[in-house]
């Protein structure tokens, strides 16, 4: 009898020790969103993009990319796109209104060469959303770019020049954040590079979204697709904070995992 007392009285000690070391690990990170859609690029079904959040969001992945070690020790897997319009991944989402997407790339391509290339589209007949090098092909190609534009003229371009942040085989960090009713940003590598304040309202997203070249109804089609390597690609249905971000982009260049439900937080982290 006294032995299972101290059986439970030790369990209930270690458990309250989790409990702690999680809340810790809350407040260190400054994160309590969780991702809609998160890809790893775990898996080895090749035509299957796992929805590691556990909502069920699982993307198709066309025209035959292939995983890759993304980066030895730090990102583990990724996606290689070649630099074809019909490599692309579908995934079944309705993006909401606000929303942040973030990920890992590494382009094969220099931000001070010639080309246009898309990294993720959210377009409809009515709306341009996306996310890449040029706004159409032939147009901007000096600037990374996030559009968002409307049939009706209203519209938010925020922009960088691609050759003071984009490096042929270097890997970036890119995020995005929007709020129709307020401000949209874009980050490189943590930092904001640009804003875009007053920018709705718009018309609803295309289902489903896009990662990589494909643009179903021609509304500033790029020349190319991603042309590169993708990993960590998430989506969260609020705008983070700039804080946020850089935590983000931070603790998925570890190669931690943690388990249970934490690993469902944008602090979850993927393994090598």
């Amino acid at each position: 009898m006294f032995y299972r007392t101290i059986q439970s009285i030790y369990r209930s000690i270690i458990l309250a020790l989790i409990l702690v070391v999680g809340l810790i690990m809350f407040s260190h990170t400054g994160h309590t969103a969780e991702p809609e859609v998160w890809f790893s690029f775990k898996g080895k079904d090749a035509d299957v993009a796992e929805d590691a959040s556990g909502n069920g969001h699982d993307g198709v992945i066309m025209g035959g990319m292939q995983r890759v070690p993304s980066k030895e020790g730090v990102y583990g897997m990724g996606i290689e796109f070649d630099d074809s319009k019909e490599q692309f991944i579908e995934f079944d989402y309705l993006m909401q209104n606000p929303g942040t997407i973030g990920f890992w790339f590494k382009p094969y391509w220099d931000g001070a060469g010639e080309g246009t290339y898309r990294l993720f589209d959210a377009s409809t007949i009515a709306l341009s959303f996306s996310i890449g090098k040029g706004t159409r092909a032939g147009e901007r190609e000096d600037e990374f770019v996030f559009l968002i534009e409307s049939a009706l003229d209203i519209d938010a371009l925020m922009s960088v020049p691609a050759a003071d942040l984009i490096k042929k085989d270097v890997w970036m960090h890119v995020a995005v954040t929007w709020d129709f009713e307020e401000e949209a940003f874009l980050y490189i590598n943590g930092e904001e590079v640009a804003t875009k304040a007053g920018i709705g309202p718009f018309a609803e997203f295309h289902k489903p979204p896009r990662i990589g070249g494909n643009n179903k109804f021609n509304y500033r089609v790029a020349a190319s697709g991603a042309n590169g390597v993708m990993d960590e690609f998430a989506i969260y249905s609020e705008a983070l904070s700039a804080k946020e971000i850089q935590t983000e982009m931070d603790l998925r260049a570890s190669s931690v995992e943690p388990e249970g439900k934490l690993a469902v937080t944008w602090g979850r982290i993927k393994s090598k």
